[in-house]
């Protein structure tokens, strides 16, 4: 058998290259995009509905099929290609249709397109063909801790413009319970659904309007909603922060925060972080102000 001679600290400093790189990616180094404002230009034009999903998606993100659900595997970022119920049985929709339309089914009363329209009715916003297309989908985020947690999304573009914005639901669920659509998971789950599109409507007409602009102060941020799978076995979640974060809005129980990011990367990679935020204070694991 032939035994290493490299240094023990040699090998050990080897392994933890990955954690240094993706720390040295959270940092907001390389590729990671700044989120923007939405555009004066928006506000005049106005925007229209569609449901759609847009082109820019999460990495190794899943559709389930004939919704605007997108199923998320965090801990595809580190290779770990691990078997989920719940992703497993939207994948197999591609091979089984009649499976597929099962599971859609149990969530049609679940519609994030249906949801965020239905919040949106009145805004001084919509305009009838406009350019502006408001992409309305819900992100199921599997994560480390054998829960499920969801994100009430809106996706706006405009040109070479993109915006998210993005609120948290309180609940999250066991694997089994959604997996199986059990009454305990779709009721709760439409029911804050409907208030985070009311909230989702408030956040866009502001960004609209300028008043989100200007952040606060900076805060360096940390949630299992941004980012809740563990990286290659070694790095927990809750070390996984975007620093430097804009806050932008404030209550006694809630914060609103822009971050940097990239659209098309997955889970904690900033695939999910890049936009703007809703967070209840009760769901973040860190928030230390710079």
């Amino acid at each position: 058998m032939m035994l290493s001679t490299a240094p023990r600290a040699v090998q050990q400093t080897s392994r933890l290259w990955p954690v240094a790189t993706l720390l040295f990616a959270l940092a907001g180094c390389a590729t990671k995009e700044a989120s923007t404002p939405l555009p004066n230009t928006i506000a005049r034009e106005g925007l229209t509905i569609q449901q759609s999903l847009p082109a820019d998606l999460p990495d190794e993100s899943s559709r389930l099929p004939g919704s605007q659900f997108v199923l998320i595997s965090t801990d595809n970022v580190a290779g770990l290609l691990m078997p989920v119920p719940f992703v497993a049985e939207a994948v197999a929709g591609a091979l089984n249709q009649h499976e597929a339309n099962a599971l859609a089914r149990r969530y049609a009363s679940v519609d994030p397109y249906a949801i965020v329209s239905t919040a949106m009715q009145g805004s001084p916003l919509l305009r009838s063909g406009s350019s502006v297309v408001l992409h309305p989908l819900a992100f199921l985020v599997d994560c480390s801790d054998a829960r499920y947690r969801v994100a009430l999304t809106a996706r706006l573009e405009s040109g070479a413009w993109k915006g998210s914005y993005m609120v948290h639901l309180p609940t999250t669920y066991k694997h089994a319970t959604l997996a199986a659509g059990e009454a305990d998971a779709i009721a709760p789950m439409r029911t804050e659904m409907a208030a985070a599109a009311v909230i989702l409507r408030r956040l866009i007409e502001q960004d609209a309007r300028g008043e989100l602009t200007r952040p606060l102060y900076t805060a360096d941020v940390g949630s299992l909603h941004l980012a809740c799978s563990t990286v290659s076995g070694v790095l927990s979640a809750k070390l996984i922060r975007s620093i430097h974060t804009d806050v932008v809005e404030e209550g006694s129980d809630y914060v609103v925060v822009r971050m940097a990011g990239k659209l098309t990367d997955s889970g904690p990679l900033g695939g999910l972080m890049f936009g703007l935020h809703y967070l209840r204070k009760d769901q973040l694991d860190t928030f230390r102000r710079n």
